[in-house]
């Protein structure tokens, strides 16, 4: 009985997110994801990579609950996430261009790698990857909200 009440004064407290996707990254290279606001919750994922790309859900207090790009949910401390953006590559050899797709591809990105998003204009994403910048189309991008830049 105590743990449904507690589950219902939860579920009234969260203050859920407007319509608008808004993303946070992970400070740290080891962050544990609870299943519920508050470190008496049980560990349900443990995240091993600084600067990945969570989609921001819900607050309560302290905690921020979060989505991953794979829909795993969870709860994460506030001091565990970052306003900085960040986004994950989706696609295999997507293309990182000097400007635009009408200019020549610098590179090739792989699939899963962090880049650090610096500007947007539209639908072409300005990234960071280990000071190679350049311009991604944000369809091969994941952790791009309506509120980044």
């Amino acid at each position: 009985m105590k743990k449904v009440v507690c589950a219902i004064l939860i579920l009234c407290m969260i203050q859920g997110r407007a319509n608008a996707a808004q993303f946070v990254s992970l400070k740290s290279s080891k962050i544990n994801m609870r299943v519920g606001p508050g470190d008496e919750f049980p560990i349900s994922w443990v995240f091993l990579r600084a600067g990945l790309p969570m989609m921001l859900i819900a607050e309560f207090q302290h905690w921020r609950k979060v989505r991953y790009l794979d829909n795993t949910e969870g709860w994460m401390h506030k001091n565990m996430i970052s306003g900085r953006n960040t986004a994950v590559v989706t696609k295999d050899n997507a293309l990182l261009y000097k400007k635009d797709s009408k200019s020549y591809p610098i590179a090739r990105v792989e699939k899963n790698v962090i880049v650090r998003v610096l500007e947007k204009r539209n639908n072409w994403i300005k990234v960071d990857i280990n000071k190679l910048k350049g311009w991604m189309s944000k369809d091969d991008l994941w952790g791009i909200g309506d509120d980044t830049l």
